[in-house]
């Protein structure tokens, strides 16, 4: 038991899946029941973090029977919370009669006892550096043969060992909350906006075992021109987060020496290498013109961002990456220059993203699948869109997304579809561009329908954020909404019972629209295009 759970407690920092691995390795050899009994440090009171017994059935409820049993104390102090006061191991060889009322901290904790058919049991404390973090508690029921002093020397020696990735545990959190605290607050969520030009954001901390990363973005106003830049620090924790805090700023003071991609890149270069830290890091630098025209960058070792047209298969920007920010003193950065002529979108990431199934040629091949769909266009924030990649997976590295869209800013709204105050509002700009849009031809009740219905709809189906977007063309305007539901792509009908109060929502819009799509959204959510109608005017002869 102790080899099998000493590997248990170097393979994962996670302390509950731990934990809990250890307490299932001890009722296969060692007990029937075991509990790990922490305390809280906010509260300093006994909770159960894991329990684990031979019976699958009674494990399913051993915590909700447990933990309150913890908290009453009508006859006395209970056994686990003596060992985690005081850290002496409280040991019964055999249950009798008299063992069990003098042992029972309240009556719930007698019928517990009883329910279990206790024989023999074993609390040991959870110890590592000085310091008690709660109580182990092991029993052997009816059918076993008692505890001995060599079994009570061996919890002693697990609960020491459980003490020390409780610690190890404990110091990774803090560390993680440090990093990501120091992270957040400077990434930057005040991005430019102009008429033509609208820059969005999103970043996404690894959920895998590793510490928080140095990946960040950037996108600030200088000289009549907007830098972008993102990169990814070698590295995790604090020291990573600290340095990609560094290099962050490093840029935006590079810009004002000289607003040149290569020339910043250079200088970032010859800034982190006399710095003199061990770290690599990798970089991406843009400028683009307030107008949109063409974007000059250089890259440092990192991935290549993707540019989509409004017409036409997205694609990755030209030109090689040269070596990671660190590696030589000399290291010359090469500009290159891609007109946006025609451009709708233009996307940067960090590795995480293309990397998340730890297959890049994969990875950059979904990326582009995923932009070559309009949708992206009418999301409301086109990078939180392109993260649904890694929706569902666990992300071994942190991902950071970065993208500027082209084109007129106005008409893309985002609310929770259960804020009513943020609906009526958006609902009085949505009526007012289709007026504006389509004159006296507007056919205002029918739009106005339409937009409810199709809010209500995901309100009563995919509850979360709703995205909002219009367009247009020679046709007319269409309105996109996408929400973060479970999906839906079948045909919009009236329900069977057509007395129902619901499911006529979709046949209702389908039906005063002038044309009508749906499509289920990669991995979530649903993608509704509409045309919006407008009267008809007869012209007299």
């Amino acid at each position: 038991m102790l080899v099998r759970a000493g590997e248990l407690f170097h393979r994962s920092l996670d302390l509950e899946e731990t934990l809990s691995n250890v307490a299932r390795t001890a009722v296969e050899s060692f007990a029937e029941l075991c509990l790990f009994d922490l305390i809280d440090e906010n509260t300093d009171r006994l909770y159960v973090s894991v329990g684990a017994h031979r019976d699958p059935q009674i494990e399913s409820s051993l915590k909700a029977m447990v933990t309150p049993i913890l908290q009453t104390e009508s006859r006395g102090i209970h056994p686990a919370r003596y060992v985690a006061r005081t850290g002496e191991s409280f040991f019964v060889p055999v249950f009798d009669e008299w063992t069990l009322m003098e042992h029972a901290s309240s009556d719930e904790h007698e019928a517990f006892m009883r329910l279990m058919r206790y024989r023999s049991k074993i609390v040991v404390p959870v110890v590592a550096h000085g310091g008690i973090f709660g109580a182990l508690t092991f029993v052997r029921t009816d059918d076993s043969e008692p505890f001995d002093i060599a079994d009570m020397q061996a919890a002693e020696e697990l609960g020491r060992r459980a003490g020390l990735a409780v610690a190890n545990a404990k110091q990774y959190r803090r560390e993680q909350h440090v990093a990501e605290t120091l992270q957040r607050a400077f990434l930057n969520d005040e991005l430019p906006r102009t008429e033509t030009l609208q820059f969005n954001a999103m970043y996404q901390g690894a959920q895998v075992e590793s510490a928080l990363g140095g990946d960040w973005y950037d996108a600030f106003a200088i000289d009549g021109k907007i830098v972008m830049t993102i990169g990814d620090v070698t590295g995790k924790g604090v020291d990573a987060a600290r340095l990609m805090v560094q290099l962050r700023q490093w840029v935006r003071m590079t810009a004002v020496v000289s607003p040149d991609p290569a020339r910043m890149m250079t200088l970032l270069n010859r800034a982190l290498i006399l710095e003199g830290r061990n770290e690599l890091a990798t970089a991406f630098i843009a400028i683009i013109d307030r107008a949109g025209r063409s974007v000059t960058y250089t890259s440092a070792g990192h991935p290549p961002p993707i540019l989509k047209p409004v017409e036409g298969r997205p694609s990755f920007l030209p030109g090689p990456a040269c070596v990671p920010l660190g590696v030589a003193l000399d290291t010359q950065y090469v500009n290159h220059t891609a007109p946006l002529d025609g451009a709708a979108l233009l996307m940067l990431y960090t590795d995480g993203l293309s990397e998340v199934d730890r297959d890049p040629v994969e990875g950059e091949a979904a990326i582009e699948n995923l932009l070559s769909g309009e949708e992206v266009l009418y999301a409301a924030n086109p990078a939180r869109f392109a993260s649904r990649l890694i929706a569902g997976k666990r992300a071994r590295d942190d991902v950071a997304i970065l993208t500027v869209r082209f084109g007129h800013t106005n008409g893309r709204w985002a609310f929770d579809v259960e804020d009513s105050a943020a609906a009526y509002s958006i609902k009085r700009d949505f009526v007012a561009a289709v007026t504006n849009e389509y004159g006296g031809t507007a056919d205002v009740n029918a739009c106005e329908m339409i937009f409810s219905e199709l809010v209500g709809n995901v309100l009563r189906y995919a509850p979360g954020r709703l995205s909002l977007g219009l367009s247009s063309d020679a046709r007319g305007m269409w309105l996109h909404v996408m929400d973060d539901g479970p999906g839906f792509s079948g045909p919009p009908s009236l329900p069977k019972d057509l007395w129902s109060e619901s499911g006529r929502g979709l046949f209702l819009v389908a039906a005063l629209a002038k044309e009508f799509h749906i499509k289920r959204l990669p991995v979530y959510g649903t993608h509704v295009k509409v045309l919006l109608p407008r009267n008809e005017r007869i012209v007299p002869v």
